[in-house]
């Protein structure tokens, strides 16, 4: 799996070209197939430069010093990419959202993600606990977010339940 913090920042090269086109900025999550959509690049310096738009389907591997993608004509500008602006105005970002169980329960604010680097899909959620959950941060299995919303991700009730017994257990009895 690989972390939403360890792929900013990583250099996006070209198969076909051979050629460095920018920076992975930020990722985009597609929220009704609750994976990664679109990746978002800088090219260029940092007072100058262009923001290009690279869709996961053109991603050819993820691997620890750069993303591959088949070929420079796979990134789009904006304006080439309405599908990706699409999903930033419908505003359903994923880190610093509010997560919530489908019980009404608060659980934190997601402070980052993991995802499977060939099929783009979350694998987990890292929350960092509201002040009524207390604790470390919380990891959120994948397949356990019903809904990226545009206020909250609601995940299902027994998210958290198995990592709170967990921690319970591990505790000394009295």
């Amino acid at each position: 799996m690989v972390s939403y913090e360890f792929v900013k920042g990583l250099p996006v090269i070209t198969m076909a070209e051979g050629k460095q086109i920018g920076k992975i900025d930020d990722l985009v999550v597609d929220p009704e197939r609750k994976a990664v959509g679109w990746l978002r690049l800088h090219s260029g310096g940092m007072l100058s430069g262009e923001r290009l738009w690279v869709s996961t389907a053109a991603v050819h591997g993820v691997g620890e010093h750069a993303v591959t993608i088949n070929a420079e004509a796979d990134a789009r500008t904006p304006t080439d990419a309405p599908e990706a602006l699409a999903l930033l105005k419908a505003k359903r970002g994923t880190i610093g959202n509010k997560v919530m169980t489908e019980n009404g329960g608060r659980l934190g604010e997601v402070h980052g993600y993991e995802f499977n680097p060939e099929t783009f899909a979350l694998t987990s959620l890292s929350v960092q606990p509201g002040m009524d959950v207390g604790g470390d941060f919380l990891t959120i299995a994948g397949d356990k977010i019903l809904t990226i919303g545009e206020d909250v991700i609601v995940v299902a009730s027994d998210a958290v339940r198995s990592e709170m017994t967990a921690a319970f257990q591990h505790m000394p009895t009295p």
